[in-house]
C-alpha cells in the first residue's frame, strides 16, 4: 500500500496490510525539525514494524521551503517488492 505521509499506521496493521510504503516527512529536512517530525509521526524514517504489517517511511528526495538540509538524509529508494509464497 502506499501512503502519502505515515498517519495512523495502526489502520494498515488493522486492515491486514503487508507492506505500507509511505513518504513526504522530509525527517525534517534540516536539524532540529526533525525532532518536530520524530514527534509527530511514530516513524519518521526507516523500517518499521506493527503486527505482521511492515513499513518503510521515506525522508524523500526533494526539499520545501528553504533549500537545504543540514542533519538529515535525502534518499532515493529503490524497493523490490516479492510476492510471499
Amino acid at each position: 500500500m502506499l501512503d502519502h505521509q505515515p498517519f495512523h499506521l495502526e489502520e494498515a496493521e488493522q486492515a491486514g496490510v503487508d507492506f505500507q510504503f509511505s513518504g513526504h516527512t522530509h525527517r525534517g529536512q534540516f536539524w532540529p525539525v526533525s525532532w518536530i517530525t520524530d514527534a509527530m509521526f511514530e516513524k519518521s524514517w526507516g523500517h518499521h514494524t506493527r503486527g505482521d504489517t511492515r513499513y518503510y517511511i521515506s525522508s524523500g528526495l526533494g526539499i520545501w521551503g528553504p533549500k537545504i538540509r543540514i542533519g538529515t538524509r535525502s534518499e532515493y529508494l529503490v524497493l523490490r517488492v516479492d510476492r510471499k509464497h
